[in-house]
């Protein structure tokens, strides 16, 4: 069983169930399982490092607000492609999914969240492989009544070499495209600490503004604010009420 974040001062302990890897309704600082809030937070990384520590800080900073907070460790889901039935017939493309498998859990998770941010490694220029996978998959979402329409989004992307703007303003526009909201300061790119410690020597104290606690304070700010405001129960012209029975 693998404690994503335990080093990071908060236990975001991860179900170890073989046939669906996803966590239940994750308890952050002793707080109950049901929150006038909540948050999913998707960790795009197979590995334990940065994009981990930032997911880990994110959800923190949201239960230190009353949120309810499920972090989704995607390496740890079973997520098939998209089959590209929109492609061939739009009424094809159905919710549930004609493809059944851990994505039916982040529908839910997502479908019953008021708010979203997905924190993603960057490969080449792009976001990794397994997140295409669940972003494609969220067409299911979209052409059957946009289920994400007023869902506060954020995307936090780390840029180790180059192309994290480049996968970060991607994935926000598809996400805005589907229906949610991206807060102000709600598109974000960090630098790992070795990045970070070069970009200190060359430009000194201005830095700072490529890696700063205080940007992940001010984003998880408005996005408590804007989801106070009830944004995700107004229909904004097209999202349509789905059975809680799915």
């Amino acid at each position: 069983m693998r404690h994503a974040g335990e080093e990071y001062g908060f236990d975001a302990q991860l179900d170890s169930t073989p046939t669906l890897l996803i966590p239940q309704t994750t308890n952050f600082n002793g707080m109950p399982t049901h929150h006038a809030l909540s948050a999913t937070i998707i960790n795009a990384s197979p590995h334990e490092g940065t994009t981990l520590q930032i997911s880990s800080k994110v959800a923190q900073l949201l239960a230190s607000k009353g949120f309810g907070v499920r972090v989704l460790d995607l390496y740890r889901l079973n997520i098939g492609e998209c089959l590209g039935c929109f492609s061939v017939a739009p009424e094809r493309c159905t919710y549930p999914c004609v493809v059944s498998d851990d994505m039916d859990a982040v529908y839910r998770a997502l479908i019953d969240s008021h708010a979203a941010i997905f924190v993603t490694p960057t490969y080449w220029v792009n976001v990794p492989g397994k997140l295409k996978n669940l972003v494609d998959r969220l067409t299911s979402l979209e052409n059957n009544g946009f289920l994400l329409e007023g869902l506060i989004a954020a995307v936090i992307a780390i840029n180790q070499v180059n192309g994290g703007w480049e996968a970060a303003s991607w994935l926000a526009g598809v996400l805005n495209m589907m229906g949610a909201l991206i807060p102000p300061y709600g598109i974000q790119v960090f630098y790992p600490g070795s990045v970070q410690n070069r970009l200190e020597q060359c430009l000194g104290e201005s830095a700072k503004e490529y890696w700063d606690e205080r940007d992940l304070v001010t984003l998880t700010d408005n996005i408590a604010h804007l989801c106070s405001l009830k944004i995700r129960e107004h229909n904004f012209g097209f999202r349509r009420r789905v059975s809680q029975t799915h």
